[in-house]
């Protein structure tokens, strides 16, 4: 619950609460930075919530790309590859994006973070590694 309270305060302002969170990724894309935060900077199995930013470089300041996707794959030897697409929903500020995602394995995942909008129009693919979530801690 702690978390849920810290990105909904996130999701108004980057001062206070939102300071707290900790990157998991940043990804340079021509003019634009996309930034993913996490109350503890890591991806467990199970539920995850996050905030995805979208910064314009040029003018430092956050920017509207649409409604963006997100699709982790977590690559396996043999066998179809497990995806899972995260649900975003647009913040309070244009440019932020509050996702969540349920991951059922540990390992390295592929996330491919995708955008088009009138400004812009982009994706990035980056590795983060989700640990198992000890069991009795959910």
């Amino acid at each position: 619950m702690a978390l849920v309270g810290a990105i909904a305060v996130s999701s108004t302002t980057r001062t206070g609460a939102a300071a707290e969170l900790q990157v998991i990724r940043t990804s340079n894309v021509r003019d634009v930075v996309v930034t993913m935060l996490g109350a503890t900077g890591t991806w467990r199995t199970g539920d995850n919530t996050f905030i995805l930013e979208f910064d314009s470089a040029p003018h430092k300041r956050l920017t509207d790309v649409g409604m963006p996707t997100l699709m982790a794959t977590l690559p396996s030897a043999g066998s179809q590859p497990c995806r899972a697409p995260a649900r975003l929903k647009r913040a309070e500020v244009p440019g932020r994006y509050v996702g969540t995602i349920t991951l059922p394995h540990a390992g390295e995942w592929s996330v491919t973070v995708a955008w088009s909008s009138a400004g812009s129009k982009g994706s990035t693919t980056f590795s983060i590694p989700v640990q198992a979530t000890a069991k009795g801690s959910r």
